[in-house]
């Protein structure tokens, strides 16, 4: 969803969030980003216990993902964001799926992650969380690819 501010005619700012547009004074604005603030910079432990929790199992699907033939990583590579992969890669345990994606990439694909890799810099729980999300139906795929390979049913 998309979010934009501006400021209109009469020097309200107007908030568009998605097909919504609000017209906002600065002091109901100012307030909003304070309870945005306050709400994002404050958790319940509840919730970072569930992200935890998460974070873990996306780290051991991570590390399995080494562990999958060199074809699939080269079919499922470029099928996944570069945040994602880098995501990903920095999850797993041991830099074993880091060296397999570099090996199964081009030398072009190599050289674009490696990049992807050293900007991305520090990548929050929250950003993990979302990224793994979205990859897990590719992962799963992967998985299914992997056993059809060793010739065990699906």
């Amino acid at each position: 969803m998309e979010v934009t501010a501006k400021r209109n005619k009469q020097g309200d700012y107007e908030l568009e969030i998605g097909p919504v547009s609000l017209e906002l004074s600065s002091q109901v604005l100012n307030a909003l980003q304070q309870v945005i603030d306050k709400r994002l910079n404050n958790s319940i432990p509840q919730d970072d216990a569930l992200l935890d929790k998460k974070i873990q199992a996306y780290r051991v699907l991570a590390t399995r993902m080494a562990e999958v033939d060199d074809r699939i990583i080269q079919a499922f590579a470029p099928q996944v964001g570069a945040e994602q992969l880098v995501t990903m890669v920095r999850l797993a345990d041991g830099d074993k799926l880091r060296e397999k994606v570099l090996k199964n990439l081009s030398k072009q694909n190599r050289r674009q992650f490696e990049e992807d890799e050293e900007a991305l810099g520090a990548i929050t729980y929250q950003h993990a969380n979302v990224y793994m999300e979205q990859l897990v139906p590719l992962i799963k795929q992967a998985a299914n690819q992997q056993k059809v390979l060793r010739g065990e049913p699906s």
